[in-house]
């Protein structure tokens, strides 16, 4: 269609500044239409000025979209900024510890110490203390309370006091370590903050020798001792407690191996004497004495039991008549079972 409309207009360029419209009309009338007002030509321009067109709107929409991807860039920035802001107040100041702290969070801190939290050398901000009957009007916390005094004239330094500047508050590094809630509030907490300096003493003393916070000094202690040495009090219970299920785990399936022999062989159980002393035990016991000299497990459980029987002591030793009896009724119950879902 662009081709037809060309047919009846003539643009300005084909025609001289002298010509008229009669002579453009002669020319129509001879069908002498020049070789650019063809439909083919008009229909690569029409091309052309389409392709200019979406790559002008394709330069606009990645104009908009570099525009969207660093608008998004930004925030995600702002973002990781304030995390690390968060992070490093964190592991800066005491007072920006939440309450619990998380156990990987305590891990952490125990590793790196109190030091870094004391802020002992200040600068440190006065308090003004209200009240008519003040003797001051401010007061300010020194770098000498950092430091205890021992009867000999000695001073060692307490490592659990530590300072937060954003608070400007004294806190107990192991309380607030292992603080269970912030519910204890107020300005002669070392666990929320103490701010009271014209009470120091005897405050400082009072919670130093305070049962709760000698029992999270011990703990704290405790925890940093077996972090160094990459093992602590937890790891070795439980390592204690598998060591002990694997020993009576193996125990057991001895004793069971040889209930299912004595069965299986219709032998009896038990002897006419079944005491440590005894010349002959029985099947049970005799049979589970002999399988000690080739295991060193049931063979420590043997020595262990005489040794208690020799001292007066009472230990679980799982070989008498009752846990015989008891063993055979499971077996039985489970050969039961068995039977009756085969059938």
């Amino acid at each position: 269609m662009s081709g037809s409309i060309l047919k009846y207009v003539a643009p300005s360029t084909s025609t001289t500044v002298g010509e008229s419209a009669e002579d453009v009309q002669s020319v129509e009338s001879r069908g002498e239409m020049p070789e650019v007002y063809s439909q083919e030509a008009s229909y690569v321009k029409a091309q052309e000025l389409e392709k200019i067109i979406l790559s002008s709107s394709g330069e606009s929409d990645v104009n908009e979209g570099d525009a969207s991807r660093s608008l998004n860039q930004q925030d995600s920035d702002d973002d990781e900024e304030e995390e690390e802001t968060v992070r490093l107040s964190v592991y800066s100041d005491v007072a920006a510890w939440p309450v619990p702290v998380p156990d990987v969070l305590r891990v952490d801190l125990i590793k790196r110490g109190s030091e870094p939290f004391q802020n002992r050398d200040g600068p440190f901000s006065p308090v003004e203390r209200q009240g008519e009957k003040s003797k001051g009007k401010s007061q300010q916390l020194t770098t000498a309370w950092f430091y205890k005094a021992l009867p000999n004239g000695e001073k060692i330094l307490r490592m659990w006091m530590v300072y937060s500047p954003s608070k400007q508050s004294l806190f107990c590094f192991c309380c607030r370590l292992f603080a269970v809630d912030d519910k204890v509030t107020g300005a002669s907490s070392f666990v929320t903050g103490f701010q009271l300096w014209w009470k120091l003493n005897p405050k400082v003393s009072d919670h130093e020798a305070s049962e709760q916070h000698l029992t999270r000094l011990e703990k704290w202690k405790t925890w940093r001792a077996g972090l160094k040495l990459q093992k602590c009090l937890d790891h070795v219970h439980q390592t204690t407690v598998d060591r002990e299920k694997r020993k009576w785990r193996d125990i057991l399936h001895c004793l069971l191996d040889v209930t299912l022999f004595l069965a299986h062989q219709n032998l009896p159980f038990r002897g006419h004497r079944e005491t440590m002393s005894s010349a002959n035990k029985g099947n049970f016991l005799e049979l589970v004495e002999l399988l000690s000299n080739y295991d060193p497990i049931l063979k420590e459980h043997f020595m262990r039991l005489e040794h208690a029987v020799a001292s007066g002591k009472r230990m679980t030793s799982y070989f008498s008549p009752k846990i015989q009896n008891e063993l055979i009724c499971l077996l039985g119950n489970h050969v039961k079972v068995k039977i009756v879902i085969s059938s």
